[in-house]
């Protein structure tokens, strides 16, 4: 556990859980948080909103130092938000297969 890992001690299936973490790292987008949608009303007596459904938002949250922040996704940016998202929750999938196999291989040497 001290220093880097050659290749060579690692299985197959752990050299390709992190060269798909090392390929989704450098060649995409990601955000780490959660997607919530909501609806509103706009507050205009003529608007369909008043009477029946609300007008639907996008917003990106995610905790900071502590803090719940939130923003607001335009329609223009959903998708790549999403996708943004995506990215980053198979990231940290993978990197909890790799710590597991890591936890098991701590086990076995201090057994």
């Amino acid at each position: 556990m001290n220093g880097p890992r050659s290749r060579a001690e690692l299985s197959a299936a752990e050299r390709a859980l992190r060269s798909r973490i090392v390929q989704l790292a450098s060649s995409h987008w990601f955000l780490r948080g959660a997607l919530s949608e909501r609806s509103g009303k706009c507050g205009k007596p003529t608007c369909h909103c008043a009477s029946g459904e609300g007008h639907k938002s996008l917003y990106l949250v995610q905790s900071h130092a502590g803090k719940v922040r939130q923003i607001c996704v335009p329609k223009a940016l959903q998708d790549p938000v999403r996708q943004a998202v995506g990215v980053y929750q198979e990231m940290q999938r993978l990197l909890d297969e790799v710590s597991e196999l890591e936890w098991k291989r701590f086990l076995a040497r201090k057994g």
